[in-house]
């Protein structure tokens, strides 16, 4: 595990500064660009990580016969065990035509070559990658704000919404049309902490969260 490595602003891609609650790890994390902050949102919001730090390791490693001293963006550990280090860029930061470009390469290529070494997986996200799809990334959003309105989700409701689409997909509205005694927003709020558990998939991939959004128990069709 890892804790994360303090980082004057100014030394960081960017001038946005971010901080979030992060329900998955119970504390306060901070990221130094908008790519940042959009990337930890795929992360925060997929239940197939358990745990991440942000700036997790200051490394130095000789690349090329020259001395680099950097530190990756991320660290996440799945479910299954595995772990990966990642680093955050934007597509122009590798473009020759950028003159900080070589700095970049140099960047990474140490990573890269501190990980062989090291026998850990490294990831480059670009924000081609990031944000591929603007509507999940969207909806991830969304779905994360769901889950801070309540420290401890209504099990009773939870329930109620998985035994409603056992073996079979059902709208949003459907749904809040067959749970008419409880709130539709109340509705809402328990199928995004279901969906950010793991338990319920979606179609937020192509579908604005909202009553015609599909939703099934996990590993149904």
């Amino acid at each position: 595990m890892y804790t994360p490595v303090k980082m004057p602003r100014n030394t960081k891609y960017g001038s946005n500064y971010w901080k979030a609650t992060s329900r998955k790890i119970k504390r306060r994390v901070e990221f130094f660009s908008d790519l940042e902050y959009d990337h930890w949102i795929l992360v925060e919001s997929n239940p197939n990580i358990v745990s991440f730090c942000e700036q997790p390791l200051r490394i130095r490693h000789t690349h090329k016969g020259e001395i680099v001293e950097s530190v990756f963006d991320m660290w996440v550990l799945y479910s299954d065990g595995t772990e990966k280090f990642i680093e955050v860029k934007y597509e122009w930061d590798f473009d020759s035509r950028n003159p900080k470009s070589i700095k970049t390469i140099r960047q990474t290529g140490a990573q890269e070559d501190w990980c062989l070494l090291n026998n850990k997986p490294y990831e480059i996200m670009t924000d081609t990658k990031i944000r591929s799809n603007a509507l999940l990334l969207s909806n991830l959003k969304q779905i994360i704000s769901y889950t801070r309105n309540r420290l401890v989700p209504i099990e009773l409701d939870q329930f109620q919404i998985t035994r409603l689409v056992r073996n079979r997909r059902l709208t949003i509205g459907e749904i809040q049309r067959d749970l008419h005694s409880l709130k539709p927003q109340r509705i809402l709020e328990s199928i995004c902490n279901l969906i950010y558990s793991g338990h319920l998939d979606a179609n937020i991939e192509e579908c604005l969260i909202g009553p015609s959004l599909e939703v099934w128990l996990h590993g149904e069709t």
